[in-house]
C-alpha cells in the first residue's frame, strides 16, 4: 500500500499533522508513508517519519509540471505516483492539483472544499469534521476515517536525530550553558501575541534565582522579533544566553528536548515542546487554545479573560492583559 499525504501550510500545521503519519505507521506498518510539505518546512519534515519527503518551492509548480527547477520531482516522481490514498490536508488550488495528478485511488479531503473549483473532479472522498469544535489534531486524524481508522488524542510525533542532539549539547556549552537551562521563547510572526519584554525579563530572572536554571533565549532572525528580544535582554537583570536565529528547525526541537522547562507564547515552538513532552507554560492571546494547546501532560496554558476548560469560540483578550504573577506560579507548579 501507498499514502500520499499533503500539508502545505505553516510550520505549526505540519507539526500537527505528524500524528496522521503515527497513526498511518502504527495501523498500516507495511505502507510506503510519502509526505509533501513546503519547502520552508522542509528540514522539520525530515523529523517526520515517513519514507519519502517531498518540498514544494512556492511559485514554481509550474516548471516543476516539466520535471524542471526546485519542483522537478513534481514531474519526474509526483505525476503518476498512483498511491492507494491520497490524503490532502490543505485544499489549496495548489495542492488539489497535486493530489489530482498523482493519480492516486482515492483522493481524499475536508467537506468544507467541497464546494470550490472543480473538487468534485479532484477528490473521490469528502470527510466531515468540524474545526471549530475539535483540536486541530483531531480534526487532522479524522481524515484517516476512509481509510477505516478512528483516533482520537494522537500525541505529536518528532524524531530528532542523535547527531543534532550532539551539536545542540556542543552550542550551548559554548555558549556557557551548564544543565539545568530554561529556554524562553518569546517570539513569533505576530506582533499582537508578543508578550511585554519586562515582564519576561522578570520571568528569567525567576527561573535563575529561584530555580537554579539559566535562562536561554531562542527566536528567529525576523527583525522585529530580534527587537523584542533586545528589548527583553536590557531589561534583565541577569544574563540571558541567546541563541536566537542560530538553529533550524529540527535543532531548535532538540534544544526544546534538552530544557527543564520551556516558556513561551503560541507559536510553532511551542507545538515542538509538545511533541518533545517538555514542561511548558504557554501564553496565548488572539488565537484559541481549544484548537492549538499543547495536551501532552506536564503544561500550563494562559491567557487572558478565559480559563481552562477552554471552548469553541471563546474570545481573548490582549497578551498585555497576562500577569506576571500568573506565569510565575506556572512555573513554579511545573518545576515543583
Amino acid at each position: 500500500m501507498k499514502i500520499l499525504v499533503l500539508q502545505l501550510k505553516r510550520i505549526g500545521d505540519l507539526i500537527l499533522t505528524s500524528p496522521v503519519l503515527h497513526a498511518l505507521r502504527e495501523n498500516f506498518p507495511q505502507a510506503e508513508l510519502a509526505l509533501v510539505s513546503d519547502a520552508a518546512a522542509r528540514t522539520l519534515a525530515e523529523t517526520i517519519p515517513a519514507d519519502r519527503h517531498w518540498s514544494v518551492q512556492r511559485g514554481a509548480v509550474a516548471q516543476g509540471l516539466l520535471g524542471l527547477g526546485p519542483n522537478a520531482w513534481i514531474g519526474r516522481e509526483l505525476i503518476g505516483y498512483r498511491a492507494d490514498y491520497c490524503l490532502d490536508f490543505t485544499g489549496t488550488d495548489r495542492s488539489a492539483l497535486l493530489a489530482r495528478l498523482s493519480l492516486s485511488r482515492r483522493r481524499v479531503t475536508y467537506a468544507r472544499f467541497r464546494k470550490k473549483f472543480l473538487r468534485p473532479w479532484l477528490y473521490t472522498d469528502f470527510v466531515e469534521s468540524s474545526v471549530r469544535d475539535r483540536h486541530t489534531v483531531d480534526h487532522h486524524t479524522a481524515l484517516l476515517r476512509p481509510l477505516g481508522v478512528e483516533v482520537e488524542n494522537v500525541p505529536l510525533d518528532l524524531q530528532v536525530a542523535e547527531p543534532t542532539a550532539i551539536r545542540m549539547r556542543t552550542l550551548l556549552a559554548d555558549q556557557g550553558v551548564r544543565q539545568p537551562f530554561a529556554l524562553i521563547h518569546a517570539g513569533t510572526a505576530r506582533i499582537e501575541k508578543y508578550w511585554e519584554p519586562d515582564r519576561w525579563a522578570r520571568i528569567a530572572e525567576l527561573l535563575s534565582a529561584t530555580h537554579g536554571l539559566t535562562p536561554v533565549l531562542s527566536g528567529s532572525q525576523d527583525p522585529a522579533e530580534q527587537a523584542h528580544l533586545a528589548a527583553i535582554k536590557a531589561a534583565s537583570r541577569v544574563d540571558l544566553v541567546d541563541i536566537s536565529g542560530r538553529t533550524d528547525l529540527p535543532e531548535l526541537a532538540a534544544v526544546i528536548q534538552q530544557a527543564k522547562i520551556f516558556c513561551g507564547v503560541d507559536t510553532a515552538a511551542m507545538h515542538l515542546a509538545d511533541a518533545m513532552r517538555t514542561p511548558t507554560v504557554a501564553l496565548f492571546g488572539p488565537t484559541n487554545p481549544f484548537h492549538w494547546r499543547p495536551r501532552h501532560t506536564h503544561h500550563v496554558v494562559i491567557r487572558s479573560r478565559t480559563t481552562e476548560p477552554f471552548q469553541p469560540g471563546q474570545k481573548g483578550g490582549p497578551m498585555s492583559e497576562i500577569g506576571l504573577d500568573a506565569v510565575a506560579a506556572a512555573v513554579a507548579s511545573l518545576l515543583r
